[in-house]
């Protein structure tokens, strides 16, 4: 029997829920990521197209969710300290306690007519950006606090078919409320979703959580401890220049997609959301198969193997004129996508020291704070060269990466 609770139960068969089976606590937080992955689709949907309805400006439509990223930047890091000092659990709650409370105000004030300007709109934005930049932290590490080592690659497999699939979900119920609703009940779901998760980890524990050992040092010590953790070691620093580079380019493409189909594929709004779908299929089947069958290879060749097909997609994006190739291959996108981050985030999760751990998934959740960037370094050098010249130069930059890291480090590729 292992230590800390009942016995696993049979591994043989499918096994795409058996972090599910074996853990009561990650049960409660699986449940609880899908209230607040939901809320988080709702909430880019509805913010695009208020800001779009108070403005007039696809523009402002576009920023209005792009910045929902910045705060990572400058309050990121301090988030993972955060959920290192304090109880992660506590933290997680209290945050999502804040997000509803947020989310059911601004309802009221748009149902009363009083978010009249696009700055309004911005400031709801970038306040929802500092609470997520300070829990994301605490809810990446506490699935290694609410499962078996064993179950960590099949728990973080099904918590990537709950954000892929809370995707459809999440942007589906927004755009069903928008066409029979007022905004203002946008937000409310979205306060009620916050409030569920918050309620539903209030019976969680995290019996995998160590004690920490960052409350008896400063704050910035904290902080300089894990950035040391993470830039001194070898393996830690390799897989964190992998992931920044996958997000560099993987992450800008839903924000290019209506540029990419107007300009390289002369298609409509149709086409980019027939290849978000696509993408999002690939997703979901990618945690699917991760979750029942596990990964085909060691992670970390998995980890490259899987940037250099995205890198691919996005090079092939880039080169195709034709509707009929540019849609189907996104499922591809997606499968390396899902790919990607589940190897990565596994093996990272299962070297790290827990007393590390929101520090370190504070650094790996940098890259989104950064995607707004991205975007515009690719967009400016769209408007000098074309979108699909753009796609095929920055593609091939990450396709490049990836070979070399592939042929140059054998630590990264043998890594299980």
């Amino acid at each position: 029997m292992a230590a800390g609770g009942p016995p696993m139960r049979s591994r043989r068969g499918l096994r795409t829920f058996s972090s599910l089976q074996n853990n009561r606590d990650y049960r409660y937080l699986f449940a609880g990521n899908l209230c607040g992955n939901g809320a988080h689709w709702l909430q880019l949907v509805t913010i695009g197209w208020l800001a779009l309805g108070v403005s007039g400006s696809a523009f402002h439509s576009i920023m209005a969710v792009s910045v929902r990223a910045l705060p990572i930047l400058l309050i990121g890091p301090w988030g993972g300290v955060l959920a290192d000092r304090w109880d992660r659990r506590a933290l997680a709650m209290v945050t999502q306690i804040a997000l509803a409370l947020g989310a059911l105000i601004f309802a009221v004030l748009v149902a009363r007519g009083q978010v009249d300007t696009i700055w309004h709109v911005y400031g709801y934005t970038l306040a929802t950006g500092v609470a997520f930049a300070v829990t994301q932290p605490a809810r990446q590490a506490l699935i290694a606090n609410t499962v078996r080592r064993p179950d960590m690659a099949n728990a973080l497999a099904v918590s990537a078919m709950s954000t892929t699939s809370m995707r459809l979900v999440g942007a589906g119920t927004a755009g069903v409320l928008l066409g029979f609703l007022d905004f203002q009940w946008n937000f409310f779901v979205e306060g009620g979703l916050y409030i569920g998760m918050a309620l539903l980890m209030i019976p969680m524990r995290t019996p995998y959580q160590e004690a920490s050992t960052a409350a008896g040092k400063s704050p910035l010590s904290n902080l300089r401890e894990g950035l040391s953790y993470v830039l001194g070691n070898r393996i830690i620093f390799r897989l964190m220049v992998l992931n920044f580079a996958r997000a560099a380019v993987f992450g800008p493409l839903l924000l290019l997609l209506p540029a990419y189909a107007s300009g390289a594929l002369d298609a409509g709004a149709g086409t980019g959301t027939a290849m978000i779908v696509v993408m999002g299929i690939g997703g979901t089947a990618a945690s699917l198969v991760i979750s029942s069958w596990g990964f085909f290879t060691r992670k970390g060749l998995v980890c490259l193997i899987s940037l250099i097909s995205g890198s691919g997609v996005i090079l092939t994006l880039g080169l195709s004129p034709w509707v009929w190739l540019s849609v189907p291959v996104m499922i591809v996108m997606g499968l390396s996508q899902t790919h990607f981050i589940v190897s990565n985030q596994t093996v990272i999760q299962s070297l790290v020291p827990d007393t590390l751990r929101g520090r370190v998934s504070s650094v790996w959740h940098y890259e989104q704070g950064l995607i707004p960037f991205f975007a515009g370094v690719i967009g400016l050098t769209a408007n000098l060269i074309g979108i699909a010249s753009a796609m095929v130069w920055f593609g091939g930059i990450a396709l490049a990466i990836g070979l070399f890291f592939l042929l140059t480090f054998e630590d990264i590729r043998r890594l299980d």
